[in-house]
């Protein structure tokens, strides 16, 4: 595990590098931080929300579809995946917002399905 972190390390000081010689973009402040927080995630397995998304282009900052809040995500959800949905509201609230605050964080539709999979079976134990 120390050698895969140390070389995750390496790899991404250089892509930073890289991406910070370039004429196109720089890095900034907030993005540097976002890449700590990755690395942070990725060592700890636990998802924390990305404090600032200044660094993004003015085209990335929307919102996922459906995600700008969380009841716009539940109507989101009840037309897309009318069946998750069902198993989605038996959740707690506090688990509700985690499959919306992941959703938000990563945009991946299968996420939302093995989310609310793996909290329902993680109450019911």
């Amino acid at each position: 595990m120390h050698n895969n972190n140390f070389i995750f390390r390496s790899i991404l000081t250089t892509l930073i590098t890289l991406g910070m010689a370039s004429t196109s973009s720089a890095a900034t402040p907030d993005y540097i931080e976002a890449v700590k927080l990755d690395v942070e995630e990725f060592s700890t397995k636990v998802w924390k929300e990305q404090p600032n998304s200044s660094w993004l282009p003015s085209g990335e900052k929307s919102s996922v579809d459906g995600s700008e809040t969380l009841e716009s995500f539940n109507g989101f959800l009840q037309k897309r995946f009318p069946g998750s949905f069902i198993l989605y509201k038996k959740l707690s609230p506090g688990d509700q917002e985690k499959v919306w605050k992941n959703y938000v964080n990563t945009g991946n539709l299968g996420g939302i399905r093995s989310d609310i999979y793996s909290l329902r079976r993680k109450n019911r134990r």
